[in-house]
């Protein structure tokens, strides 16, 4: 019902055969969008709590959606609060990305919420998606869930670059995510004019996580290509830009034949 599809050793596999594994972000309440990012081949989606508009009802839905497809279900959360960290896995999510980690201490804690006692302090409830709803296979439960579910920082200040080797050092951090946005705004620059003064940043963070033999997940369509694994815009931008070249490429269309007959007439 809720088996976790091994997300760590499942994308480590694909890295270390040469492949980028490929996600998108979600924030339509409507898990078809889930369905059709598993049927269109994606390896993974980060279901968004933090910018979207997904609660823990919206989020199991979601992860339902994703298991049918055999595809991994990560989700973004607001932030490092063990509560959401609980709630998030409780649903049966393969992991969750952290945002504004800056420091070791918060990654740690962070992990913390994600395992089990006693390699941490996740609340035990068989009685949720994760759980399978039984008591039933509880212990191969713990260890399973403790050897598989992912914490994701999210390096997003410039404390989280000057911290982001004693990040990685944390136990049970094993990708992280280049976040641009909002380290631009930390930065006090302009992303879509000046987004190249973050090169320093983004070239110290992917050494480090080479260095530390971890994973590197970024934004794609920048200049991150060289980050192990990539993600896609927001569907719902993605939508968004794609029905607009549509209705302006009718209209371009459209109006031309229009207009020459007119004049015709």
């Amino acid at each position: 019902m809720a088996k976790l599809l091994e997300a760590r050793s499942r994308l480590s596999a694909m890295v270390a055969d040469g492949r980028q594994p490929f996600g998108i972000f979600i924030s339509s309440l409507d898990p078809a969008s889930t369905d059709i990012m598993a049927d269109a081949g994606f390896d993974f989606v980060m279901l968004d709590g933090e910018h979207g508009r997904l609660g823990r009802i919206e989020v199991e839905q979601h992860v339902r959606a994703a298991r049918a497809g055999d595809m991994i279900a990560f989700v973004r959360i607001l932030e490092n609060a063990p509560t959401l960290i609980q709630a998030t896995l409780d649903a049966g999510a393969d992991g969750v990305m952290v945002p504004h980690i800056d420091t070791a201490e918060q990654a740690r804690a962070a992990v913390a919420a994600s395992r089990y006692a006693p390699r941490g302090r996740r609340g035990m409830c068989p009685a949720c998606r994760a759980g399978r709803y039984t008591l039933e296979g509880w212990p191969e439960h713990v260890h399973a869930s403790d050897d598989n579910v992912m914490v994701i920082p999210i390096l997003e200040s410039r404390q989280a670059i000057e911290n982001v080797e004693e990040i990685l050092a944390v136990d049970g951090i094993d990708l992280v995510m280049f976040g641009p946005g909002d380290l631009s705004a930390d930065m006090a620059i302009d992303f879509s004019t000046q987004g190249h003064l973050m090169d320093a940043a983004w070239e110290r963070a992917l050494a480090a996580t080479r260095a530390a033999g971890k994973h590197m997940l970024a934004p794609a369509g920048f200049t991150y290509d060289d980050a192990d694994m990539l993600i896609v815009e927001m569907e719902l931008m993605l939508l968004r830009r794609t029905v607009g070249r549509l209705v302006a490429d009718h209209r371009a269309a459209g109006d031309a034949p229009r207009h020459a007959a007119e004049g015709r007439g």
